[in-house]
């Protein structure tokens, strides 16, 4: 019988143990993360993240394309019929796009945009590949705030 794991949880075998009375045993491991990373078979890893759905009606969704390092917008009942739990090797694969969201998402000293004061849960992104931060749809990310003399009014 097969179990489906809860969207933060992985599988992982206990490592070999020499004595003779110890089995090996799977162990579920559950991750720190506050969104969800899926698998949809056009876009490939996905990240589901509540915060960047602020905005949205109830028939959208934004995801994160971890390949294409973007965030978009799609119709909930098209896209989530779709998603599937991500395999071991497809984390792997994924694990250093996923890295530079976590970093990107957990540096966010505000949650909006210092130039167009957008939200930054209320808009489509991208990550910038220089600082590895939220860069808006303006164009603002870390690199050019920082060197900005004046803040925005």
């Amino acid at each position: 019988m097969k179990v489906s794991l809860q969207h933060n949880c992985a599988p992982f075998l206990r490592p070999f143990d020499p004595r003779p009375d110890v089995l090996p045993y799977e162990v579920l491991l559950m991750s720190g993360d506050p969104f969800q990373i899926s698998f949809h078979p056009k876009l490939g890893v996905v990240i589901n993240d509540p915060v960047a759905q602020m905005g949205l009606g109830r028939e959208q969704m934004r995801l994160f394309k971890v390949g294409a390092q973007v965030a978009s917008t799609f119709m909930r009942p098209i896209v989530s019929k779709d998603l599937t739990p991500c395999t071991p090797e497809q984390l792997t694969a994924s694990e250093q796009g996923i890295s530079a969201y976590r970093s990107a998402r957990g540096a966010r000293r505000k949650p909006y945009c210092e130039q167009c004061r957008r939200h930054y849960g209320s808009v489509d992104f991208k990550l910038c590949t220089d600082c590895c931060a939220i860069r808006c749809t303006c164009g603002t990310c870390s690199c050019v705030s920082s060197s900005r003399k004046k803040k925005a009014a």
